[in-house]
């Protein structure tokens, strides 16, 4: 479409804030916009439209967004010339474990503008209501995964993680546990000693979604990126089916009980066409992840015989058990066309939120404290002072030795995604003395992001 905006303004709208966007003359007809909340009615036309632009989502995902307990339909930004939506962005909220802090998350979804009717801020207006919503529902950053990296930088998004996966061949990993297990077995035994009893490894049961949670949360802590997920959320998406298998572990007889209690489930697997989307023990025996795997591998290799992809953690020891099995662990910002992007909305809030963690940094390191570096955002001055009890920031002044950067930049130093270092090297990060750029290197470190794939995926 070769028109241009005449005119952009906001009004309210039964309550809401709305952008009116009037169109200029083009080979359409002149018309005008209107970008607000969505209403329960809006889903049918917008079921539609999302298929018109992605041929996704099914009906069934359709419907399981819908169904989500946290959802309303005012979560979803609606872009419409007249009666006809020409344009669509989604907002899930959630919390993810950072640490041993969980940060309030706006998850941008969805997000698309008709072909016909692009380049005329339609998708500018989406995105500025989308990121209000957040913001009014306590969102410290935003989240989402786009091919459309560009359009995103220039509102001020910028690379929020990376996608950490490793693959290898199922017979592989089966023949490495199977040489594992023969070295590993003693010449010989104390008959006095009562042997350990072998796992039990079988497909789960509904009733036992308690036990999942329990080994969920157990690995929660000190996680950055894992959803927080509630009772109705779990039930949400083992409802989904957008998943094949779940297994789990057992310590004791495959036949549980609800009067026996969930307890002897000790870790399970989540999984999809050989991916392994999540994996979670309890640590209490060694044998938890190779039994696991042994019986996921053979699953695989008698449905389908397609490679084994395991998503986790950078650092997770699986990977290095998947390397160890002839396999390849990657490290990529694009994957299958898209980019997670995040923008911190104040990062002098999510730093607040966080600065414990520097301080536990600072004082791993054993540096004297108190100590104080000054930072520089986009010209404005702040100090963050350390303590040995505590971290504090205030504004007004950045002393003698401190850093210079864009509030982007620190936001991807707050988040992890690159290191202080590496800013350095990129020219993108400033420091005004050598005091300065040594404690940078210290509190300013890369971390092991992860934005399970679980909580998203497609059925």
């Amino acid at each position: 479409m070769s028109s241009s905006i005449t005119t952009r303004r906001t009004i309210s709208l039964d309550g809401d804030q709305a952008s009116v966007i009037v169109l200029g003359d083009s080979a359409f007809e002149r018309g005008t916009v209107t970008v607000t909340t969505g209403r329960a009615g809006d889903h049918p036309a917008i079921f539609r439209f999302l298929q018109n632009v992605f041929r996704l989502p099914t009906s069934t995902d359709y419907a399981a967004q819908l169904e989500d307990p946290q959802y309303e339909p005012r979560d979803r930004i609606v872009a419409k010339l007249g009666n006809q939506i020409i344009g669509h962005a989604r907002v899930q909220m959630r919390d993810i474990q950072f640490g041993d802090v969980q940060l309030p998350v706006g998850f941008l979804c969805e997000m698309a503008t008709a072909p016909e009717f692009r380049n005329q801020g339609i998708g500018t207006a989406l995105l500025e209501q989308a990121e209000q919503l957040m913001l009014e529902q306590g969102a410290i950053l935003g989240i989402l995964r786009t091919p459309a990296v560009s359009f995103y930088q220039k509102q001020g998004w910028c690379v929020g993680g990376q996608h950490h996966y490793s693959l290898t061949s199922p017979r592989k990993i089966l023949s490495l546990l199977r040489q594992t297990l023969l070295e590993q077995e003693p010449e010989t035994t104390n008959p006095l000693d009562e042997p350990q009893q072998p796992l039990n490894v079988r497909i789960w049961r509904h009733v036992e979604q308690e036990a999942l949670m329990r080994l969920y949360k157990q690995n929660l802590h000190g996680r950055f990126g894992a959803i927080v997920r509630t009772d109705a959320s779990w039930r949400w998406l083992l409802n989904r089916h957008s998943f094949e298998q779940v297994y789990v572990a057992i310590d004791g007889p495959k036949k549980l009980t609800i009067e026996s209690g969930f307890q002897a489930i000790v870790g399970y697997a989540i999984v999809k066409n050989g991916r392994i989307l999540e994996l979670m023990t309890d640590d209490s025996r060694p044998d938890i992840v190779p039994d696991l795997l042994e019986r996921i591998c053979s699953d695989v290799i008698e449905r389908k015989d397609v490679p084994v992809r395991l998503d986790a953690p950078e650092g997770d020891p699986l990977h290095n058990l998947m390397t160890d099995a002839g396999g390849e662990f990657l490290r990529r910002t694009v994957v299958g066309g898209e980019v997670i992007l995040s923008k911190v909305f104040n990062p002098l809030t999510l730093l607040k939120q966080i600065r414990h963690l520097l301080n536990d940094r600072a004082q791993a390191s054993k540096i004297n404290l108190p100590a104080s570096l000054g930072l520089v955002l986009d010209g404005k001055a702040y100090t963050l002072t350390l303590t040995p009890r505590s971290a504090k920031v205030t504004r007004g002044k950045s002393g003698k030795s401190f850093l210079s950067m864009s509030k982007s930049v620190f936001s991807q130093l707050l988040l992890g995604v690159c290191t202080a270092e590496d800013a350095l090297q990129a020219n993108e990060l400033e420091a005004s003395t050598k005091a300065a750029e040594q404690l940078a290197k210290i509190l300013f470190q890369k971390l092991p992001g992860h934005l399970p794939p679980l909580d998203d995926l497609l059925a």
